[in-house]
Protein backbone atom coordinates (compact mmCIF):
# COMPACT_ATOMS: atom_id res chain seq x y z
CA UNK A 1 0.00 0.00 0.00
CA UNK A 2 1.45 3.15 -1.00
CA UNK A 3 3.05 5.39 1.99
CA UNK A 4 0.51 8.34 1.50
CA UNK A 5 -2.72 5.88 1.14
CA UNK A 6 -1.42 4.16 4.46
CA UNK A 7 -1.04 7.63 6.19
CA UNK A 8 -4.68 8.40 5.05
CA UNK A 9 -5.93 5.08 7.00
CA UNK A 10 -3.24 6.46 10.52
CA UNK A 11 -5.83 9.72 9.84
CA UNK A 12 -8.53 7.49 9.69
CA UNK A 13 -7.87 5.67 12.71
CA UNK A 14 -7.33 8.75 14.80
CA UNK A 15 -10.70 10.17 13.77
CA UNK A 16 -12.44 6.81 14.71
CA UNK A 17 -11.00 7.19 18.29
CA UNK A 18 -8.33 4.43 18.26
CA UNK A 19 -5.58 4.24 20.95
CA UNK A 20 -8.01 3.28 23.65
CA UNK A 21 -5.20 0.89 25.13
CA UNK A 22 -4.57 -0.10 28.41
CA UNK A 23 -1.47 2.11 29.88
CA UNK A 24 -1.78 5.11 27.63
CA UNK A 25 -2.25 8.69 28.95
CA UNK A 26 -5.00 10.61 27.54
CA UNK A 27 -6.08 13.96 28.62
CA UNK A 28 -8.74 16.57 27.96
CA UNK A 29 -7.98 20.24 26.88
CA UNK A 30 -7.38 22.47 29.46
CA UNK A 31 -10.31 24.54 31.43
CA UNK A 32 -12.66 21.07 30.24
CA UNK A 33 -15.76 21.34 31.11
CA UNK A 34 -18.38 18.32 31.65
CA UNK A 35 -19.59 18.67 28.43
CA UNK A 36 -15.69 18.21 27.03
CA UNK A 37 -15.39 15.15 29.45
CA UNK A 38 -18.05 13.55 28.19
CA UNK A 39 -16.91 14.26 24.62
CA UNK A 40 -13.10 12.57 25.56
CA UNK A 41 -14.73 9.61 27.08
CA UNK A 42 -16.72 9.33 24.13
CA UNK A 43 -13.55 9.30 21.90
CA UNK A 44 -12.08 6.98 23.92
CA UNK A 45 -14.66 4.39 23.73
CA UNK A 46 -15.49 4.87 19.84
CA UNK A 47 -13.76 1.38 19.09
CA UNK A 48 -14.98 -0.46 21.89
CA UNK A 49 -17.91 -2.58 22.20
CA UNK A 50 -20.18 0.22 22.80
CA UNK A 51 -19.54 1.83 20.03
CA UNK A 52 -23.35 2.17 18.91
CA UNK A 53 -24.18 3.09 22.38
CA UNK A 54 -21.30 5.72 22.00
CA UNK A 55 -22.36 7.48 18.51
CA UNK A 56 -26.24 7.82 19.63
CA UNK A 57 -24.71 9.61 22.81
CA UNK A 58 -22.98 11.69 20.56
CA UNK A 59 -26.27 12.20 18.47
CA UNK A 60 -27.77 13.35 21.72
CA UNK A 61 -24.93 15.96 22.66
CA UNK A 62 -25.50 17.21 18.67
CA UNK A 63 -29.16 18.33 19.21
CA UNK A 64 -28.31 19.66 22.86
CA UNK A 65 -25.87 22.15 21.47
CA UNK A 66 -27.42 22.82 18.65
CA UNK A 67 -30.50 24.06 20.41
CA UNK A 68 -27.99 26.38 23.00
CA UNK A 69 -26.28 27.97 19.70
CA UNK A 70 -29.68 29.02 18.73
CA UNK A 71 -30.12 30.89 21.88
CA UNK A 72 -26.37 31.59 22.19
CA UNK A 73 -24.65 32.11 18.15
CA UNK A 74 -21.74 33.61 19.16
CA UNK A 75 -20.32 31.44 21.78
CA UNK A 76 -17.10 30.20 20.51
CA UNK A 77 -17.04 27.95 23.29
CA UNK A 78 -20.44 26.15 21.77
CA UNK A 79 -19.35 26.20 18.20
CA UNK A 80 -15.98 24.08 19.21
CA UNK A 81 -18.07 21.85 20.86
CA UNK A 82 -20.44 21.07 18.42
CA UNK A 83 -17.03 20.81 15.91
CA UNK A 84 -15.53 18.03 18.19
CA UNK A 85 -19.22 16.38 18.53
CA UNK A 86 -19.43 16.33 14.40
CA UNK A 87 -15.85 15.41 13.98
CA UNK A 88 -16.49 12.34 16.38
CA UNK A 89 -19.39 11.31 14.39
CA UNK A 90 -17.75 11.57 11.39
CA UNK A 91 -19.57 14.34 9.86
CA UNK A 92 -16.61 16.22 7.78
CA UNK A 93 -17.59 18.96 6.40
CA UNK A 94 -19.98 20.13 9.52
CA UNK A 95 -17.49 19.36 11.44
CA UNK A 96 -15.32 21.78 9.68
CA UNK A 97 -17.55 24.31 9.40
CA UNK A 98 -18.07 24.63 13.17
CA UNK A 99 -14.46 24.63 14.04
CA UNK A 100 -13.91 27.79 11.75
CA UNK A 101 -16.50 29.42 13.42
CA UNK A 102 -15.09 28.70 16.32
CA UNK A 103 -11.63 29.97 15.58
CA UNK A 104 -13.49 33.27 14.01
CA UNK A 105 -14.75 33.98 17.28
CA UNK A 106 -11.89 32.50 19.75
CA UNK A 107 -8.73 32.03 17.31
CA UNK A 108 -7.16 30.30 20.69
CA UNK A 109 -9.14 27.17 20.77
CA UNK A 110 -6.61 24.31 20.57
CA UNK A 111 -9.19 21.69 19.58
CA UNK A 112 -10.57 23.51 16.82
CA UNK A 113 -7.21 24.10 15.11
CA UNK A 114 -6.99 20.31 15.31
CA UNK A 115 -10.03 19.15 13.58
CA UNK A 116 -9.17 21.67 11.04
CA UNK A 117 -5.28 20.53 10.66
CA UNK A 118 -6.69 16.64 10.90
CA UNK A 119 -9.61 17.14 7.94
CA UNK A 120 -7.49 19.19 5.77
CA UNK A 121 -4.85 16.38 5.97
CA UNK A 122 -7.26 13.99 5.10
CA UNK A 123 -8.13 15.89 1.86
CA UNK A 124 -4.05 16.01 0.62
CA UNK A 125 -3.78 19.44 1.99
CA UNK A 126 -0.99 19.19 4.51
CA UNK A 127 0.58 22.22 3.72
CA UNK A 128 -2.33 23.73 5.09
CA UNK A 129 -3.62 21.85 7.71
CA UNK A 130 0.47 22.11 8.92
CA UNK A 131 -0.22 25.53 10.54
CA UNK A 132 -3.28 24.77 12.56
CA UNK A 133 -1.49 21.53 13.71
CA UNK A 134 1.21 23.61 15.06
CA UNK A 135 -0.62 26.17 16.40
CA UNK A 136 -2.61 23.40 18.60
CA UNK A 137 0.56 22.20 20.03
CA UNK A 138 1.46 25.65 20.97
CA UNK A 139 -1.81 25.79 22.98
CA UNK A 140 -1.64 22.73 24.67
CA UNK A 141 1.73 20.96 24.30
CA UNK A 142 0.62 18.05 26.58
CA UNK A 143 -1.35 16.79 24.27
CA UNK A 144 0.38 13.43 22.29
CA UNK A 145 -2.37 13.15 19.69
CA UNK A 146 -1.38 17.09 18.68
CA UNK A 147 1.70 15.87 18.06
CA UNK A 148 1.06 12.91 16.43
CA UNK A 149 -1.05 14.47 13.91
CA UNK A 150 1.64 17.42 13.39
CA UNK A 151 4.24 14.21 12.44
CA UNK A 152 1.99 12.51 10.30
CA UNK A 153 1.53 16.09 8.12
CA UNK A 154 5.11 16.57 8.02
CA UNK A 155 5.53 12.97 7.20
CA UNK A 156 3.35 13.73 4.28
CA UNK A 157 4.79 17.03 3.36
CA UNK A 158 8.21 14.64 3.43
CA UNK A 159 9.89 16.56 5.81
CA UNK A 160 11.47 13.34 8.09
CA UNK A 161 13.37 15.20 10.46
CA UNK A 162 10.07 17.56 11.62
CA UNK A 163 8.21 14.46 11.18
CA UNK A 164 10.47 12.49 13.77
CA UNK A 165 10.67 14.84 16.18
CA UNK A 166 7.22 15.26 16.60
CA UNK A 167 6.24 11.56 16.83
CA UNK A 168 9.06 11.30 19.38
CA UNK A 169 7.67 13.88 21.34
CA UNK A 170 4.31 12.01 21.42
CA UNK A 171 5.85 9.14 22.45
CA UNK A 172 7.68 10.94 25.23
CA UNK A 173 3.65 12.15 26.85
CA UNK A 174 2.28 8.56 25.51
CA UNK A 175 5.17 5.98 25.56
CA UNK A 176 2.09 3.33 24.53
CA UNK A 177 0.74 5.37 21.30
CA UNK A 178 0.81 2.31 18.72
CA UNK A 179 -0.12 5.00 15.86
CA UNK A 180 2.81 7.09 16.77
CA UNK A 181 4.92 4.28 16.54
CA UNK A 182 3.52 2.88 13.20
CA UNK A 183 3.85 6.43 11.71
CA UNK A 184 8.10 5.91 13.29
CA UNK A 185 8.05 2.75 11.34
CA UNK A 186 6.89 3.98 7.84
CA UNK A 187 9.44 6.57 8.45
CA UNK A 188 12.06 4.09 9.43
CA UNK A 189 11.17 2.23 6.17
CA UNK A 190 11.64 5.53 4.36
CA UNK A 191 15.18 5.54 5.45
CA UNK A 192 15.97 2.38 4.90
CA UNK A 193 16.06 0.55 7.97
CA UNK A 194 13.84 -2.34 7.83
CA UNK A 195 15.04 -3.67 11.59
CA UNK A 196 14.29 -0.19 13.27
CA UNK A 197 10.31 -0.06 10.94
CA UNK A 198 10.10 -3.99 12.52
CA UNK A 199 10.36 -3.27 16.03
CA UNK A 200 8.22 -0.31 15.30
CA UNK A 201 5.41 -2.14 14.30
CA UNK A 202 5.90 -4.98 16.65
CA UNK A 203 5.37 -2.40 19.91
CA UNK A 204 2.54 -0.50 17.72
CA UNK A 205 0.63 -4.43 17.25
CA UNK A 206 1.71 -5.13 21.12
CA UNK A 207 0.12 -1.80 22.58
CA UNK A 208 -3.39 -2.05 20.33
CA UNK A 209 -3.95 -5.19 19.13
CA UNK A 210 -6.69 -4.18 16.74
CA UNK A 211 -4.31 -1.84 14.71
CA UNK A 212 -4.33 -3.98 11.72
CA UNK A 213 -1.74 -1.93 9.94
CA UNK A 214 1.11 -2.58 12.18
CA UNK A 215 -0.12 -6.78 11.62
CA UNK A 216 0.52 -6.41 8.13
CA UNK A 217 3.34 -4.38 7.84
CA UNK A 218 5.15 -6.32 10.45
CA UNK A 219 4.45 -9.52 8.16
CA UNK A 220 5.64 -8.00 5.09
CA UNK A 221 8.80 -7.17 6.98
CA UNK A 222 8.96 -10.70 8.19
CA UNK A 223 8.36 -11.93 4.39
CA UNK A 224 10.84 -10.15 3.26
CA UNK A 225 13.65 -11.72 5.63
CA UNK A 226 12.33 -15.25 5.19
CA UNK A 227 10.56 -15.68 8.51
CA UNK A 228 7.33 -17.42 6.35
CA UNK A 229 5.50 -18.47 9.61
CA UNK A 230 5.84 -15.35 11.59
CA UNK A 231 4.52 -13.36 8.65
CA UNK A 232 1.90 -15.66 8.41
CA UNK A 233 0.97 -15.28 12.04
CA UNK A 234 0.63 -11.27 11.77
CA UNK A 235 -1.28 -11.83 8.38
CA UNK A 236 -3.77 -13.80 9.78
CA UNK A 237 -4.42 -11.37 12.41
CA UNK A 238 -4.37 -8.73 9.96
CA UNK A 239 -7.28 -10.47 7.93
CA UNK A 240 -8.70 -11.17 11.28
CA UNK A 241 -9.62 -7.40 11.83
CA UNK A 242 -10.40 -6.18 8.39
CA UNK A 243 -11.37 -9.44 6.37
CA UNK A 244 -12.35 -7.68 3.13
CA UNK A 245 -8.93 -6.37 2.42
CA UNK A 246 -7.92 -8.93 -0.46
CA UNK A 247 -4.02 -7.30 -0.49
CA UNK A 248 -4.28 -9.15 3.13
CA UNK A 249 -5.86 -12.17 1.32
CA UNK A 250 -3.61 -12.91 -1.29
CA UNK A 251 -0.47 -12.64 1.24
CA UNK A 252 -1.78 -15.66 3.00
CA UNK A 253 -1.89 -17.10 -0.60
CA UNK A 254 1.50 -16.34 -0.84
CA UNK A 255 2.68 -17.57 2.93
CA UNK A 256 0.70 -20.83 2.43
CA UNK A 257 2.66 -21.68 -0.83
CA UNK A 258 5.45 -21.21 0.99
CA UNK A 259 4.91 -22.86 3.68
CA UNK A 260 3.17 -25.80 1.58
CA UNK A 261 -0.22 -25.54 2.76
CA UNK A 262 -2.08 -25.85 -0.76
CA UNK A 263 -5.34 -26.64 0.52
CA UNK A 264 -5.07 -23.55 2.75
CA UNK A 265 -3.59 -21.30 -0.07
CA UNK A 266 -6.29 -22.59 -2.37
CA UNK A 267 -8.79 -21.86 0.14
CA UNK A 268 -7.47 -18.08 0.94
CA UNK A 269 -7.01 -17.86 -3.27
CA UNK A 270 -10.76 -18.48 -3.04
CA UNK A 271 -11.63 -15.54 -0.66
CA UNK A 272 -9.65 -13.44 -2.76
CA UNK A 273 -11.98 -14.47 -6.01
CA UNK A 274 -14.99 -14.03 -3.60
CA UNK A 275 -13.77 -10.10 -2.66
CA UNK A 276 -13.18 -9.28 -6.41
CA UNK A 277 -17.16 -10.65 -7.29
CA UNK A 278 -17.96 -7.94 -4.24
CA UNK A 279 -16.35 -5.07 -5.93
CA UNK A 280 -13.73 -5.24 -3.44
CA UNK A 281 -10.52 -5.66 -5.53
CA UNK A 282 -9.16 -3.44 -7.22
CA UNK A 283 -6.88 -4.50 -9.81
CA UNK A 284 -7.55 -6.85 -12.40
CA UNK A 285 -4.48 -9.37 -10.90
CA UNK A 286 -2.75 -10.25 -7.49
CA UNK A 287 0.46 -11.67 -6.51
CA UNK A 288 -0.12 -15.19 -5.57
CA UNK A 289 3.62 -15.99 -4.86
CA UNK A 290 6.93 -14.98 -4.22
CA UNK A 291 9.93 -17.41 -4.65
CA UNK A 292 13.38 -17.37 -5.16
CA UNK A 293 15.16 -19.92 -7.66
CA UNK A 294 18.55 -20.46 -9.49
CA UNK A 295 20.16 -17.19 -7.34
CA UNK A 296 17.00 -15.10 -8.97
CA UNK A 297 13.91 -13.73 -7.14
CA UNK A 298 10.31 -14.53 -8.97
CA UNK A 299 7.41 -12.83 -8.60
CA UNK A 300 4.09 -14.94 -10.03
CA UNK A 301 1.43 -12.74 -11.00
CA UNK A 302 -2.07 -14.33 -11.44
CA UNK A 303 -4.53 -12.05 -13.83
CA UNK A 304 -8.36 -12.82 -12.72
CA UNK A 305 -9.89 -12.55 -16.31
CA UNK A 306 -8.39 -13.94 -20.00
CA UNK A 307 -9.46 -10.62 -21.61
CA UNK A 308 -7.85 -9.18 -25.00
CA UNK A 309 -5.80 -10.37 -27.82
CA UNK A 310 -3.10 -11.27 -25.43
CA UNK A 311 -4.64 -12.70 -22.60
CA UNK A 312 -2.03 -14.19 -19.81
CA UNK A 313 -2.91 -16.10 -16.71
CA UNK A 314 -0.02 -16.33 -15.16
CA UNK A 315 2.81 -14.08 -15.52
CA UNK A 316 6.06 -14.86 -13.43
CA UNK A 317 8.49 -11.87 -13.13
CA UNK A 318 11.93 -13.01 -12.96
CA UNK A 319 14.74 -10.54 -10.96
CA UNK A 320 18.18 -10.83 -10.68
CA UNK A 321 19.80 -9.36 -7.69
CA UNK A 322 20.19 -5.47 -7.44
CA UNK A 323 17.74 -5.17 -10.64
CA UNK A 324 14.76 -3.28 -10.17
CA UNK A 325 12.94 -4.56 -13.61
CA UNK A 326 12.33 -8.31 -14.81
CA UNK A 327 15.35 -9.93 -16.70
CA UNK A 328 12.58 -12.23 -17.66
CA UNK A 329 8.62 -12.84 -17.76
CA UNK A 330 7.89 -16.37 -18.55
CA UNK A 331 3.92 -16.27 -18.89
CA UNK A 332 0.94 -19.06 -19.75
CA UNK A 333 -0.78 -17.08 -22.24
CA UNK A 334 -3.72 -18.01 -24.17
CA UNK A 335 -4.07 -15.73 -27.19
CA UNK A 336 -6.87 -14.61 -29.71
CA UNK A 337 -5.20 -15.60 -32.67
CA UNK A 338 -3.55 -19.17 -31.49
CA UNK A 339 -7.32 -20.20 -30.43
CA UNK A 340 -8.67 -18.97 -34.09
CA UNK A 341 -5.91 -21.19 -35.58
CA UNK A 342 -7.55 -24.30 -33.11
CA UNK A 343 -10.75 -23.30 -33.80
CA UNK A 344 -10.86 -23.61 -37.56
CA UNK A 345 -9.39 -27.39 -36.76
CA UNK A 346 -11.45 -28.22 -34.19
CA UNK A 347 -14.10 -26.09 -32.79
CA UNK A 348 -15.22 -28.31 -30.07
CA UNK A 349 -11.98 -28.34 -28.47
CA UNK A 350 -10.47 -26.59 -25.53
CA UNK A 351 -9.09 -23.29 -25.09
CA UNK A 352 -5.32 -23.64 -26.47
CA UNK A 353 -2.59 -22.44 -24.02
CA UNK A 354 1.01 -21.64 -24.17
CA UNK A 355 4.07 -21.36 -22.35
CA UNK A 356 6.23 -18.15 -23.38
CA UNK A 357 9.75 -15.86 -21.93
CA UNK A 358 9.81 -12.37 -22.94
CA UNK A 359 13.64 -10.94 -22.60
CA UNK A 360 14.14 -7.29 -22.31
CA UNK A 361 15.63 -7.22 -25.77
CA UNK A 362 12.03 -8.20 -27.39
CA UNK A 363 13.79 -12.14 -27.87
CA UNK A 364 10.72 -14.41 -27.50
CA UNK A 365 10.78 -17.95 -26.32
CA UNK A 366 7.98 -20.85 -26.93
CA UNK A 367 8.18 -23.46 -24.50
CA UNK A 368 5.10 -25.67 -25.10
CA UNK A 369 1.10 -25.24 -26.18
CA UNK A 370 -1.51 -27.04 -24.45
CA UNK A 371 -4.98 -28.35 -24.90
CA UNK A 372 -6.89 -26.58 -21.52
CA UNK A 373 -5.39 -24.53 -18.83
CA UNK A 374 -2.39 -26.20 -17.06
CA UNK A 375 -3.06 -25.90 -13.18
CA UNK A 376 -0.78 -22.96 -10.99
CA UNK A 377 1.54 -25.98 -9.52
CA UNK A 378 2.15 -27.32 -13.45
CA UNK A 379 3.04 -24.58 -14.75
CA UNK A 380 5.18 -23.22 -11.54
CA UNK A 381 6.82 -26.69 -12.26
CA UNK A 382 7.67 -25.84 -15.74
CA UNK A 383 9.18 -22.52 -14.84
CA UNK A 384 11.28 -24.00 -12.59
CA UNK A 385 12.68 -26.13 -15.01
CA UNK A 386 13.24 -23.19 -17.04
CA UNK A 387 15.18 -21.54 -14.21
CA UNK A 388 16.76 -24.00 -13.65
CA UNK A 389 18.29 -24.51 -17.76
CA UNK A 390 16.24 -28.29 -17.75
CA UNK A 391 13.56 -27.18 -20.18
CA UNK A 392 14.35 -25.77 -23.05
CA UNK A 393 12.54 -24.04 -26.00
CA UNK A 394 10.95 -24.97 -28.68
CA UNK A 395 11.68 -21.98 -30.60
CA UNK A 396 13.28 -18.55 -30.00
CA UNK A 397 12.34 -15.49 -32.28
CA UNK A 398 15.13 -12.15 -32.01
CA UNK A 399 13.93 -9.04 -33.49
CA UNK A 400 15.40 -8.00 -36.34
CA UNK A 401 16.32 -11.64 -37.11
CA UNK A 402 14.19 -13.78 -40.32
Amino acid sequence: MPRLQLLGCVLALLLAGAGCTAGRVHSTPSGSTGTEARLERARLALRGPDHQAVLTDLEELERELEAQLKERPEDARLHGLLARTAFYLQREEKAFTEAGRALALEPDQAESHYIQAFLLGGQDKAGEALAHATRATELEPKQGRYWQLLGTLYLQLDKPVEAREALEKTLSLEPRNAQALFVLGLLAMDEGKPDEALAAYEKAREYEPDLAMAHYNAGQLMQLRGDQAAALERFQKAAELEPGDWRTRSKLVQLHQALGNKEKRDAEREEVLLLRQAGKVDKEYFVREQFQEAGRTVMAVENFELEGDWAKRYEFQVFTPDQERPTLVISLGSYAYANVFAREKDPEGPRLFHLDGYHPDGAHDTYGFFNGEPSYDETREMVVSILKGELKPMSTTKPGVN
